[in-house]
């Protein structure tokens, strides 16, 4: 639903329900879920204007709305995100024929987009390639956490890939859950949003 136009359910909420999903009762959550897809798929379209952004980095943690929030303050639309506790661990099926526990090692080991520079190669690279042309967008933003170089690195590389592949921008921000960052965030995040725009 999310790869439609217009956008049934804002980013904001979307994260938000993933995140209640790690700490609510499983039978309580499916139930909810099934529930709001049903009001989504009867709900009248909402609004369709905005740049699409994938919303990609290292950890978007509970609670850590700064930049969704922005993104969508300054009237883009977070239509995808992919962070470790996002759609990574569950993006991937787990084959029910066959020997079930060699299935799931081989989903949750080797299927599975691994983290930054987990293994060699550019699976997760190639991952958010993927995505941004799955889901139609147009610019990305790569937010991740001080000190998680690993993330640093990929960012430095990631730009060119997928300009190259996909012709789209991307901005990198950075945090450490300083309360002074809010400004320069907005103001770099604004920028960015209004030049896809243009």
């Amino acid at each position: 639903m999310r790869k439609s136009e217009p956008l049934p359910l804002s980013g904001r909420d979307f994260i938000a329900l993933n995140h209640a999903s790690f700490i609510a009762d499983k039978e309580f959550m499916v139930d909810l879920l099934e529930s709001l897809v049903k009001e989504l798929r009867k709900q009248a379209p909402g609004s369709g204007n905005g740049p699409r952004i994938l919303l990609t980095g290292s950890t978007l943690a509970q609670g850590d709305y700064k930049v969704p929030d922005i993104i969508e303050e300054a009237g883009g639309r977070v239509v995808i995100e992919e962070f470790a506790e996002g759609i990574r661990p569950y993006w991937e099926e787990v084959k029910l024929e066959g020997d079930l526990m060699k299935n799931l090692a081989d989903s949750y080991f080797m299927q599975r987009v691994p983290p930054a520079w987990f293994r060699p190669g550019r699976e997760r690279l190639n991952f958010l390639v993927d995505l941004a042309r799955d889901f139609h967008v147009d610019g990305v933003i790569w937010y991740h956490l001080m000190y998680r170089e690993s993330y640093k690195i990929e960012s430095y590389y990631f730009p060119d890939i997928l300009k190259r592949e996909t012709g789209l921008r991307m901005l990198t921000v950075e945090s450490d859950y300083d309360a002074t960052e809010t400004g320069p965030l907005q103001t770099r995040i604004e920028t960015f949003i209004e030049t896809i725009r243009r």
